[in-house]
């Protein structure tokens, strides 16, 4: 399958991935509005994956006073599994300084999908928006 991973430049794009999101976490998650749709929408830089010019993943990043945040990665429903999550996340992380933090809360069922792409695991699971989450840390190729 060949993926493209674009930065969100234009508002039909971010139109594409308003969509997305709640396509994956409002209707499929159940995840209220109010916490998806967040005070750092504006703060984020956004990607959108493509496949055959479709877009059908979405992923973005924020500085804060601790580093770089990874989060709201989404890909739709019948496009997962054909790599798109790691296209994304690879994206990413090729165009941010590693010299920064790098950091993300992983749900725990894609834990391991973060660890095979060199996050580690850091402190305890917490809840929230009702699911389970790890934070996790990018190893720097140490």
């Amino acid at each position: 399958m060949d993926v493209q991973v674009k930065i969100v430049k234009t508002a039909i794009q971010k139109e594409s991935v308003q969509s997305i999101r709640r396509d994956v976490f409002i209707r499929e998650l159940n995840i209220p509005e109010n916490i998806e749709i967040d005070a750092n929408e504006d703060a984020a830089t956004y990607v959108l994956a493509y496949v055959d010019k479709k877009p059908v993943g979405t992923a973005r990043w924020r500085k804060t006073d601790s580093g770089f945040k990874l989060e709201r990665f989404a890909v739709l429903d019948t496009f997962r599994c054909n790599g798109i999550g790691e296209e994304m996340t690879q994206f990413i992380l090729n165009n941010l300084d590693k010299s920064q933090l790098i950091y993300l809360n992983a749900q725990s069922d894609a834990i391991g999908f973060y660890k095979k792409l060199g996050f580690v695991s850091v402190g305890i699971e917490f809840e929230e928006a009702g699911i389970q989450h790890q934070k996790m840390t990018y190893k720097k190729g140490e």
